[in-house]
């Protein structure tokens, strides 16, 4: 009954390991010196090179990027002009427009730590992360010195699954800042996603030292004892972690998990609810209040739950397959179990989930027999 949230509970983890590869900020507006020809030009541009930093500073980025056009039509052979372009607009959240700034910058100025690790976030933003560890490892091949290239690259690498590719990268952070402890909480999690959860608590509790007043370092820690099987562990970074971030849902979430594991069903409902309040869109945390219901026999209780996520999930077979359960299993509702699990199925082909397609099929075998 369980394995459908427990894959829903292992894209969690995987998403809570990898905030902790937040990639690094965009480098600040770069000085600009006008390069124009004449004296006339070159007064102008400076007053706009000046008037941009002004509204960069001031945070009206609507206006530095009017500004920054303008100077880029008076000089558009300074690559910083379009490094400061891309800069606003990344500002703007405008990725798209700031990675092609970029690029521009680097036809100019193709030697450039700083654009390629400025190319790197922004590409990073896009999710494009194989293009993302491209530019940044180029940056750490002209800076070698550039820890947050290496962290840029190192997130890139883990966002592709490439853990391998990571830890070389986290270690690179690590020889040039080995009190980083944003570096060797990301390398617990490395290692962790290796399978190697003795190296990777190794990391995070250095980390914590380092750090102690950091929730996701508890965070962490949490999920590398549960890794290794320790829950009393896990309980106490968790809720050292709530302790710290009292209003993240993730936390509250897997403090339930704990809480089920060990059949405190009140204790885990409690903090299940808790993690919805705070994030109504944590699917697993949906689930997970669903299941326990259902397992008690509360099936008024799991149809209501399971309906409240059927209507903010549609797309997650696994919601229309355990409401078809719960009006099964409360009786007289048969024909809204299979309506159900006949949904259920046909998300469940959709994403090519051969296992899920056999579950509803059975269920719907046993329902149309009778």
């Amino acid at each position: 009954m369980f394995k459908t949230t427990k894959l829903l509970v292992s894209n969690v983890l995987l998403a809570i390991a990898a905030t902790v590869f937040v990639v690094p900020a965009v480098a600040q507006p770069p000085q600009i010196l006008a390069q124009a020809t004449s004296q006339a030009n070159i007064n102008q541009l400076n007053d706009l090179l000046q008037k941009g930093r002004d509204l960069v500073n001031s945070g009206n980025m609507d206006e530095a990027l009017n500004v920054y056009l303008q100077a880029v039509q008076l000089d558009s052979s300074d690559a910083k002009i379009y490094s400061a372009l891309a800069y606003v607009q990344a500002l703007r959240g405008d990725f798209e427009a700031a990675a092609k700034f970029y690029r521009d910058a680097i036809t100019l100025d193709p030697q450039n730590a700083d654009f390629y690790y400025g190319l790197g976030y922004t590409l990073a933003r896009l999710q494009d992360y194989p293009a993302a560890a491209q530019a940044y490892r180029r940056a750490t091949q002209l800076q070698r010195d550039n820890i947050n290239a290496h962290l840029g690259l190192a997130a890139s690498l883990f966002r592709q699954q490439d853990y391998r590719g990571a830890i070389q990268a986290y270690q690179a952070a690590l020889a040039l800042e080995p009190n980083s402890w944003e570096a060797n909480a990301s390398m617990g999690m490395a290692w962790l996603r290796q399978g190697n959860a003795s190296q990777s608590l190794q990391f995070l509790q250095q980390a914590m030292e380092l750090a102690p007043n950091q929730p996701n370092i508890y965070l962490k820690l949490g999920i590398a004892y549960l890794e290794q099987g320790d829950r009393t562990a896990a309980l106490d970074a968790f809720q050292e972690a709530a302790r710290l971030s009292p209003f993240n849902g993730e936390i509250q979430f897997q403090i339930g998990e704990i809480f089920r594991l060990q059949e405190n069903f009140e204790g885990a409902m409690q903090a299940y609810q808790q993690a919805l309040a705070m994030e109504p869109d944590l699917v697993a945390a949906n689930m997970a209040i669903g299941e326990i219901q259902l397992r008690l026999r509360d099936y008024i209780g799991a149809i209501v739950s399971f309906r409240r996520a059927a209507d903010r999930f549609a797309d997650q077979p696994s919601v229309h397959y355990y409401l078809g359960l719960a009006l099964k299993e409360r009786g007289g509702r048969e024909p809204q179990a299979i309506a159900s699990f006949r949904k259920a199925r046909e998300l469940y082909e959709k994403q090519g989930d051969r296992e899920g397609v056999r579950q509803a099929e059975a269920a719907l075998r046993e329902l149309e027999a009778n």
